[in-house]
């Protein structure tokens, strides 16, 4: 299937850069960039431009390091700084004060997939690990920052989701030894205790290595639950010249422990929320278990071909294995008309999966000038391969009694031993492929003051799929061809006004009823706004109003149930506003704001849903996280931080009618950090305090999660 843009968007785009292109006032002369050589580290991204919470590059968007301040596109980032005042325990803490960020609300810290999440009201199931496509559970050890890509943008990324999709940034090696220890404790007898140390090996510094480790025991708020993780990683990287270096990124990941279904029901009768079950009521129980095994690497050999001529090669491996006992059954609890015992139905299902991913990937990036015009060409090839995902589901011949949500005890909740699971209702093995050619560049004009983007990408894809309990296979392939453009335009000094369309496809690995592969959910979106970086660095943010539209969404197939079909448009539009201040030294805060108005606007199957918002969306939502560090007096290394998250009203399921009493109200939550460094037995030390809801709101964060208690965490740093 191909995707074609309209000549009419061509020429609109033509049209709207010439006009950016109108001579430049000279008051308002950018100094010109001296001529350097491409160096290798244009194809990494570094904090050392950053100050604090505030990041001056990305490399999200281009491929290669950009300034944000010039980068014609939505990017935002969330740096180790950040993380680390925030006290986050996962990155999905941090991700929560985006502006256009939001929580799905059914990823348990066990979940495959990490933390996937709304991104501009549309949902996405894909991040990136250093730029190559990647899923699972993040650890805070290894990531030394988080890029959040807003909107289509395939051009970059490839396999992408309409809203965007973030790129982990992982921690390198540094020329000097240094590193730290760390052990946690906190609610629900939660504990941590993590590892990390970076040092050169040799005189000259060529190797570096860094190594971690952590160890984390988690309880949870809901009976039985929990979870045990072990993670281990680090990076290598060896110089065999100053032009030629070759990196290793490694990390090896297992999650054992009893899941949790939270205690989300609602009444037939009445059609409206319980809210008086039990808060720790879990239908899973101790013998819903799981057990994950996660192991990802990457190698990369980066070359400086000539004075400003460099490239990359590199690959990707990521394999996951898991057997778990997942929890099923209706939210609507069942009243015993005599007895008046209230209970829910469970319906138990032992799931085995595994598969392995590998990914190639070569580029070659140029920093030329001809004719007066610098230019910044990047041209890459990837390779994604799928082998051998498998996944087999089972059940038993007759499903356990409904459990009782009041008085429930250990012995009600028994599931029986996986053996007695021999009702096999899932066999399937997929085999796919994709392959992404990309070719972009970056021209500066006018002594740099306009910087105009072009990227196009043509991929292709595959997909091989058995299902081995009917006995049926299929096999499909398609093609898209997506591209970008963006202008930014410096009309102050540190401030530019930028605009940009982008386009992005998501296969679907799905298929019809007729056992045929759905197109890819396709996307395109337009954004406009300023970027600045004012008083001094003091103030620095963004103002984008943005709309994207998203076609080929699957819905259920009404003529045949189980299956569904791909149809229908949906459309987000709206504004994001992110500030970065340092209103005095030592204060830092961050402020965001979304305003979403996402909708269906095209369903042929299900008329109905035109004009509804998707779950778990809210019209309005809005973030503040403010920090004091006292620098001198007697308060010297005192730290403080306060954090508020508001996020509005939203729809509840999708599949439930659109009334009233579906709908998840809005909340409130705010979070607060106590830090204090000295210097002890020669080390620096830190000792610190996170309370997380700490006014113990009571809401629903979804239309399926509800929130979490007050909960507290201690820690104690070491560096060194």
């Amino acid at each position: 299937m191909k995707l074609r843009r309209s000549a009419a968007v061509r020429r609109s785009l033509c049209s709207g850069l010439a006009l950016l292109a109108l001579p430049a006032l000279p008051a308002q002369v950018r100094p010109p960039v001296p001529e350097a050589p491409v160096v290798l580290a244009q194809f990494e991204v570094s904090p050392e431009g950053d100050d604090g919470y505030k990041a001056a590059n990305a490399i999200s968007g281009t491929s290669f390091n950009t300034a944000l301040l010039d980068l014609p596109r939505p990017v935002e980032v969330i740096t180790a700084e950040f993380i680390e005042d925030l006290g986050a325990r996962e990155i999905g803490e941090a991700l929560k004060y985006s502006g256009s960020l939001s929580d799905n609300g059914t990823a348990a810290p066990d979940d495959v997939t990490g933390n996937n999440f709304y991104n501009r009201g549309f949902q996405s199931f894909t991040s990136y690990r250093n730029g190559y496509r990647s899923f699972g559970v993040a650890d805070t050890l290894f990531i030394d920052r988080v890029e959040i890509i807003k909107g289509p943008s395939s051009t970059f990324s490839g396999t992408i989701e309409p809203g965007g999709t973030i790129n982990l940034i992982t921690r390198r090696p540094g020329a000097n030894p240094a590193g730290h220890a760390r052990v946690r404790y906190g609610s629900y007898s939660s504990r941590r205790a993590e590892l990390l140390y970076s040092t050169p090996v040799d005189a000259a510094g060529k190797l570096r290595v860094l190594l971690g480790a952590a160890y984390e025991d988690y309880g949870s708020q809901y009976d039985y639950a929990g979870r045990e993780r072990k993670v281990y990683g680090g990076n290598v990287q060896y110089a065999f010249t100053p032009r030629t270096r070759l990196s290793f990124d490694f990390q090896w990941q297992t999650t054992r422990g009893s899941q949790a279904v939270p205690p989300i029901f609602f009444t037939s009768t009445t059609g409206s929320y319980v809210r008086d079950v039990p808060r720790t009521f879990n239908r899973a129980g101790p013998e819903s278990t799981s057990s994950i095994i996660q192991s990802q690497a990457a190698l990369d050999l980066t070359h400086q071909l000539a004075p400003r001529w460099a490239v990359r090669a590199g690959g990707y491996f990521r394999g996951q294995r898991q057997g778990r006992n997942t929890m099923a059954g209706s939210q609507a609890l069942v009243v015993n008309p005599v007895t008046r015992v209230r209970s829910v139905a469970r319906i138990p299902t032992v799931q085995l999966t595994g598969n392995d991913n590998y990914i190639a990937q070569a580029s070659v990036l140029g920093d030329l000038a001809y004719g007066g015009v610098a230019h910044k060409v990047f041209l890459g090839f990837e390779y994604v391969g799928v082998i051998d995902a498998r996944s087999q589901q089972f059940r038993r011949p007759v499903n356990p009694p409904n459990i009782n949500v009041d008085a429930a005890t250990r012995a009600d909740h028994a599931l029986g031993p996986w053996s007695a699971y021999t009702t096999r209702f899932a066999d399937t093995v997929l085999d796919s492929g994709q392959r992404g050619y990309t070719v972009s560049n970056l021209v500066q004009l006018f002594r740099n003051r306009l910087l105009l983007m072009q990227g196009y990408r043509y991929g292709q894809f595959f997909q091989n799929s058995e299902n081995r309990l009917n006995r049926t296979a299929a096999s499909s392939s398609q093609s898209a061809d997506v591209g970008s453009y963006g202008a930014s335009f410096r009309v102050a000094p540190r401030m530019t006004l930028f605009a940009s369309y982008a386009e992005s496809f998501s296969p679907q690995t799905a298929t019809d009823y007729a056992g045929r592969l759905f197109a890819p959910v396709t996307g395109k979106g337009w954004d406009l706004g300023p970027k600045f970086d004012l008083i001094e660095g003091r103030l620095a943010g963004t103002i984008v109003a943005f709309a994207i539209e998203r076609s080929n969404v699957l819905q259920p197939d009404p003529e045949h149930p189980g299956f569904n079909t791909a149809s229908g448009v949906d459309r987000s539009r709206g504004i994001e506003v992110t500030l970065n201040a340092r209103p005095a030294r030592g204060w830092q805060l961050v402020l965001s704001y979304a305003n979403l108005d996402v909708k269906t606007i095209k369903d042929p199957t299900r008329p109905a849903n035109v004009g509804l918002s998707p779950p778990n969306v809210a019209r309005h939502q809005a973030n503040l996280w403010n920090r004091y560090s006292f620098a001198a007096g007697p308060l010297r290394g005192l730290g403080a931080g306060v954090g508020v998250i508001y996020v509005g009203e939203r729809r509840g399921n999708n599949n439930l009618p659109n009334l009233p009493q579906f709908r998840s109200p809005a909340y409130t939550k705010a979070d607060a950090n106590l830090t204090y460094a000295r210097k002890l037995f020669g080390r620096s030390t830190t000792f610190s305090l996170a309370v997380q809801n700490f006014a113990n709101a009571d809401y629903y964060a979804s239309f399926s999660s509800l929130s979490e208690p007050r909960s507290m965490t201690a820690s104690l740093l070491t560096r060194f």
